[in-house]
């Protein structure tokens, strides 16, 4: 399929064009809503670039006027540079048609960049969630202190102490339970139990998975974040 059969499938499965001109018209304007040139709707998927490609698949996207858009990993193949220009774009698009985005990465520094509110997810579940400045700078849940740990520093000669979680992950199948947290995170195992575990207010929208979050706090007041 060409680029602009691609562009127009829902159009025409929703009935939102009238006519062979419309539809290539409508077509046109998604192309100049992600700045690729018109002329390019008649060429195939396989000449262009990664970073072209993702403009396709977000002016298909953009094609029934979604309040909301699932951006599944995005960015992740993409080289630097023209991950912030893809990024750029779906700023601008929220900016200008008020989208918003549910935005599923593994790279912390893009989710810093791109996203005002971030929920981390261990075995399927929230393990903690709030705004990104303070997940990113305050974290207290031992998962987030690892994935943290992991990211490279941003200065020359920056070295972090990588937190290496131990034994095997528990399996996603497995009812929730303190076992699968203190398994894996046994110097906070005291935070898992006793009691329920639920997700804990920590402060304004700052939520914790734990049975005790002032465990946690101590910890995080003790220095226990080797990510930092």
């Amino acid at each position: 399929m060409k680029v602009r059969d691609i562009l127009a499938e829902p159009l025409i499965n929703f009935r939102m064009a009238r006519g062979r001109k419309e539809l290539t018209e409508k077509v046109g304007e998604l192309m100049d809503k992600v700045r690729l040139p018109r002329d390019a709707m008649f060429r195939f998927p396989h000449e262009f670039s990664g970073g072209q490609r993702q403009r396709i698949g977000i002016a298909r996207a953009l094609a029934l006027k979604p309040k909301l858009i699932v951006c599944d990993e995005p960015v992740s193949a993409l080289d630097v540079s023209v991950q912030a220009q893809v990024l750029n774009l779906l700023k601008d698009l929220q900016a200008e048609f008020g989208i918003a985005y549910l935005f599923i990465s593994h790279d912390l520094a893009v989710v810093s960049h791109f996203c005002a509110q971030v929920a981390v997810m261990y075995l399927g579940e929230v393990v903690e969630s709030g705004p990104t400045e303070l997940i990113l700078s305050q974290p207290l849940h031992p998962y987030t202190q690892a994935l943290l740990s992991a990211v490279p520093g941003g200065r020359p000669g920056e070295v972090r102490k990588r937190i290496i979680l131990e034994g095997d992950p528990p399996s996603p199948l497995e009812p929730s339970s303190a076992e699968r947290f203190i398994r894996r995170f046994p110097r906070h195992a005291a935070a898992f139990a006793p009691g329920p575990i639920t997700l804990t207010a920590a402060a304004p929208g700052h939520l914790v998975r734990c049975a005790r979050l002032e465990v946690l706090q101590e910890l995080a007041a003790q220095g226990a974040q080797a990510w930092a």
